[in-house]
């Protein structure tokens, strides 16, 4: 079992319910301050953490040069959210952070994060859904992405091609030998290390029968 501590700023702000922080393989730990992240940390020795820049006393820059200097401490990854500046993006990577995602963090581009630095078992699990043709409703473009989450509010995606915040998508996947045609947008974007864009998608207007079938899907999952 996974073992992760988590800033009680950031629990509050996504929901557990709907997606990996929820499932039995991950042993969610909270924390106020980072030094209870330090000491928690220290007892338990953690496989990821996920903090708050500005999380008292010290702050995640101190939190990461601390732990990276400890020989006891450092093996684990850290995630730090951030409000996007290029300051705050800076003191994170020098400080020892593994991966920085900008405010406001939804699950979905942490649930991405936390697949790449703990290889998260669900993501294995998505690629049933394989491929997904997209195209855009305000034109005639149409592009492939994978599927790596998916739950009955939305998905996330990965892709080449570049989209912004608001966008709105036609996407076509299949799931349970069941095409879905459902429109989407694009709620957060993000980039992978390699230059790939990763965006978190959100169902518009999907019909009962989509709902039904994507519902089943996920729940059949999460007994695996």
């Amino acid at each position: 079992m996974k073992k992760i501590i988590i800033a009680e700023p950031i629990i509050r702000d996504i929901e557990r319910d709907n997606t990996v922080f929820g499932r039995g393989t991950i042993s969610v730990i909270s924390a106020v301050t980072s030094e209870e992240i330090l000491h928690l940390h220290g007892t338990h020795q953690v496989d990821l953490i996920i903090t708050d820049f500005e999380l008292p006393f010290m702050g995640a820059t101190k939190l990461c040069s601390l732990i990276r200097k400890d020989a006891d401490l450092k093996k684990v990854s850290i995630i730090v959210v951030c409000n996007a500046t290029d300051a705050a993006l800076v003191q994170c990577r020098e400080s020892g952070a593994n991966a920085v995602v900008p405010k406001p963090a939804g699950a979905d581009v942490l649930f991405a994060k936390m697949s790449e630095l703990l290889v998260v078992p669900q993501r294995k699990d998505m690629r049933v859904l394989q491929r997904i043709s997209v195209k855009s409703t305000e034109g005639d473009t149409t592009f492939v992405a994978q599927s790596l989450n998916i739950s009955i509010s939305g998905m996330l995606i990965e892709t080449t091609r570049a989209c912004k915040k608001g966008d709105r998508l036609m996407c076509v996947f299949n799931i349970a030998h069941n095409e879905l045609a459902v429109e989407c947008m694009v709620m957060r974007s993000d980039r992978t290390a390699s230059g790939r864009h990763r965006y978190g998608i959100k169902f518009m207007n999907c019909d009962t029968k989509s709902l039904v079938i994507i519902d089943h899907f996920v729940k059949s999952q999460a007994k695996r």
